[in-house]
């Protein structure tokens, strides 16, 4: 049966939220302000999902989406224009500060999107592919195994997504039938802020790359270092190739190197392929910068960087302050850290590895200073 709703808000994760006989209603593809057509189609005690049958009256701030393709492999909000999605990403921030942390004065500042004329596209510097059951080659659908293949990429910058095109070629040529029960995906990223690159320009400029393959549990390579000489040659700028699960759970080919180096504000980091960072390096500066200038070091305090990854806010902070106390988990990251300060000459960072509510607690009992 279908019903007709007005739509009066949009919940995390995107879904526009009406009301019908008393409850919440969750529907995907909505927009606050819109009346539409839907189906039930989950029910449960306080609320319940629809799909959307029919816009009865759009609201301005519809557009069709880029690439439909994507629509239910997590990029959702294409059917609202770019600066409204940007407005309401911070007003659900602020719902979710008043309702779940109790803050009903907090102040949330206007989102900060990709500057004027440049495309919300094209901009990652990591994806992570998944090989469906039919060899489909591509991201998994929302809440879902199965896979929506993919022969381009539009997340990635355009010199990514011509490696993508490049290492998915290869592996259907090189597994054929067999690609699904050989390989359950791959991760690519790229150094983008190594080299001068524009997005927009027709001429792309290869970046440093990682290839990272993910074998399926259970099957057997024959030849895994030879696959990962080939898949360094396949496309330009492949500076290395990792393929796991090799002979077990643990196990690891490696072709070439297993780490980027990335420039940030003329910051130098290494970044190992189990390492995080930041996925958009056209509003990673941003960050950093806009982070350092709220907190306000002084020049003779010690500042402490929890969940610190490979030391992106540490090497910002490290000329601002007398002593940074760095605390992250991953080891890998922990490795990079201590790689980044001493690339960047920065003497002042001390980089711990263990989980921050352990170190914390360590730090508290020895009495070092943390302003």
């Amino acid at each position: 049966m279908s019903i007709d709703v007005e739509l009066t808000d949009l919940a995390y994760g995107g879904d526009a939220v009406g009301r019908y006989e008393g409850r919440v209603l969750f529907v995907p593809g909505g927009i606050p302000g819109e009346r539409v057509r839907v189906e039930i189609v989950e029910e449960r005690r306080g609320h319940a999902r629809a799909d959307l049958l029919e816009i009865l009256r759009p609201a301005p701030e519809r557009v069709d989406p880029q690439y439909p393709l994507l629509t239910d492999s997590g990029c959702q909000w294409q059917h609202i224009a770019y600066p409204a999605q940007l407005t309401w990403k911070a007003h659900i921030v602020r719902q979710l500060l008043v309702r779940i942390g109790k803050q009903p004065d907090a102040l949330v500042h206007p989102t900060i999107g990709m500057p004027a004329g440049v495309s919300p596209w094209h901009y990652r510097n990591i994806a992570v592919f998944s090989v469906g059951p039919a060899n489909e080659v591509g991201f998994k659908l929302t809440e879902s195994h199965e896979v929506q293949d993919l022969e381009t990429c539009p997340l990635l910058h355009p010199a990514l997504d011509m490696a993508y095109q490049h290492i998915r070629a290869k592996l259907l040529d090189y597994f054929g039938d067999a690609l699904a029960e050989m390989i359950q995906g791959f991760t690519i990223r790229g150094a983008i802020g190594a080299v001068s690159t524009n997005a927009t320009s027709e001429t792309v400029k290869p970046v440093p790359t990682l290839l990272t393959i993910h074998a399926r549990p259970g099957s057997v390579i024959e030849t895994p270092q030879e696959l990962a000489q080939e898949l360094m040659t396949i496309a330009p700028a492949i500076v290395g190739v990792i393929i796991e699960r090799v002979g077990g759970r643990y196990g690891r080919v490696v072709a070439g190197q297993e780490f980027l180096t990335d420039v940030v504000l003329n910051k130098r980091f290494r970044i190992s392929a189990d390492s995080f960072f930041q996925v958009n390096m056209v509003q990673t500066p941003v960050l950093a910068e806009r982070a350092v200038a709220m907190l306000e070091p002084m020049r003779s305090e010690v500042v402490l960087d929890g969940y610190s990854g490979v030391g992106l806010f540490s090497a910002f902070l490290s000329s601002r302050a007398a002593r940074v106390i760095a605390i992250e988990s991953q080891p890998s990251a922990v490795m990079d850290a201590r790689a980044n300060a001493t690339l960047n000459n920065q003497n002042n960072i001390t980089t711990l590895e263990g989980t921050l509510e352990r170190l914390l607690g360590q730090l508290y009992y020895r009495h070092e200073r943390v302003d």
